[in-house]
């Protein structure tokens, strides 16, 4: 039987908002296996991104457990935190917040390769995501969204992770990039082992990625399962919405 890369278990999350209190995360238990990918699906305010945050370590759960390659990862603190930190990485829906705006791409490539000690080079991560050397000397925000979105990913491999969490990270993105994104992360998957989250309200993108999907509403996990299975027979209330919104997979094309 093989063990799980990640293992989350009973996460609870609970933030004030206009004096009441609001249940972001009820009770979340999923699995990652190594080379995997686990589609994240929900509307807004379901939790997805709250959920992706705790597995970062940016915000703490109430309650809950999170395995990570056989360590117990919330109770992971100070220089254990950061030696280990860098397994798992995160891309966003806007990589341009994400970095300085500043910063040239060599610059921002160049820090989290210095931070963890690693010999590759500035070049050899972008090559890796499909973008030329030259790029190294433009600024962050003189290149277009694909190439950021490429950079951004690059920056995460910079690390060498286990687990990628994707936030929205191909939604803001047009048609014919996002299938290039897509179809790199799954290059990349295929390459290098590579365990993703990938955290998405569209089922369209996620049915191209995931190998299981996960749907989310109101802070809890209300369906799971292979991902042609979840996608051709929906269970939730949750899911038949989302797929009555998409009439590729309403038509089973």
């Amino acid at each position: 039987m093989d063990v799980p890369l990640l293992a989350a278990k009973g996460l609870s999350k609970t933030f004030a908002s206009r004096g009441r209190r609001v249940a972001a995360l009820q009770d979340v238990a999923f699995t990652l296996k190594r080379g995997e990918t686990l589609g994240l699906v929900g509307p807004s305010g379901s939790g997805k991104s709250t959920l992706a945050r705790v597995l970062m370590r940016l915000i703490e759960p109430q309650a809950g457990s999170i395995h990570f390659n056989g360590d117990d990862w919330l109770k992971l603190e100070g220089r254990a935190l950061r030696e280990r930190r860098g397994a798992i990485q995160m891309v966003f829906q806007d990589p341009l917040s994400a970095f300085n705006p500043r910063a040239t791409i060599g610059s921002a490539l160049a820090a989290p390769l210095r931070v963890h000690g690693f010999a590759d080079g500035v070049a050899e991560l972008l090559a890796r995501v499909g973008l030329t050397a030259s790029l190294a000397e433009r600024g962050i925000h003189e290149v277009s969204g694909g190439q950021r979105q490429r950079v951004a990913i690059a920056r995460a491999l910079a690390t060498r992770p286990s687990v990628i969490v994707f936030d929205e990270a191909v939604s803001a993105l047009d048609a014919s990039v996002r299938g290039q994104i897509l179809q790199l992360i799954a290059d990349l998957q295929q390459s290098e082992g590579l365990a993703y989250l990938f955290v998405s309200h569209d089922l369209a993108a996620v049915r191209v990625i995931a190998h299981r999907i996960a749907v989310m509403d109101q802070g809890r996990i209300v369906e799971c399962g292979p991902t042609q299975d979840v996608v051709s027979n929906p269970q939730s209330s949750t899911l038949k919405a989302l797929v009555a919104a998409v009439p590729r997979l309403r038509k089973g094309g």
